[in-house]
């Protein structure tokens, strides 16, 4: 039986971000705050406005929120000069010349693949977190005394992450 009962940690984890062509970044997760939240509607239904003689039912699906923060070197690279690397703001604003491009159809809202890796340290239960057509919500970049962050607010147009376990060779 493939399970582990070691604690994960930032050191364990990688979120690889994916456009709809080639385009793909590696963000450095070094503040270790990926946050997900699945949510779910539920339609209370109360007999004459009483809860225990109603029932309850589900509501409409919801979307799933998510966060992650990053230091930065750099806001565009590829965008300014095609031999540069990609970088994380340029990727998430779809900037001109940067070559990211939209896994949503033309016309739809702009969005990208999040994949999140978190290795066991163990090497028996590492999984992969895949976040379908993430669309970006806030964007905030902030200058520190120790790192400059961006901090990412956005939803994946999904009930849930899809999370497969990673088969070790």
């Amino acid at each position: 039986m493939a399970v582990s009962n070691i604690t994960r940690n930032l050191r364990d984890g990688e979120l690889v971000i994916k456009d709809g062509a080639s385009a793909q970044l590696t963000v450095l997760l070094d503040q270790g705050d990926l946050t997900w939240t699945q949510r779910q509607q539920t339609i209370e239904v109360k007999d004459r406005g009483s809860i225990s003689a109603g029932h309850l039912r589900k509501g409409d699906d919801e979307s799933t929120s998510l966060s992650f923060t990053a230091k930065w070197t750099q806001l565009v690279g590829k965008a300014n000069s095609s031999g540069d690397p990609l970088q994380l703001y340029e990727t998430l604003m779809f900037q001109e010349d940067s070559g990211v491009v939209s896994t949503s159809a033309d016309g739809e809202q702009q969005t990208l693949t999040f994949e999140f890796t978190v290795v066991d340290p163990a090497g028996v239960a590492s999984e992969k977190i895949t976040f379908s057509k993430v669309y970006r919500e806030t964007l905030t970049m902030s200058e520190g005394e120790d790192a400059n962050l961006i901090a990412f607010t956005g939803r994946a147009f999904q009930v849930a992450p899809a999370v497969t376990r990673i088969v070790s060779e």
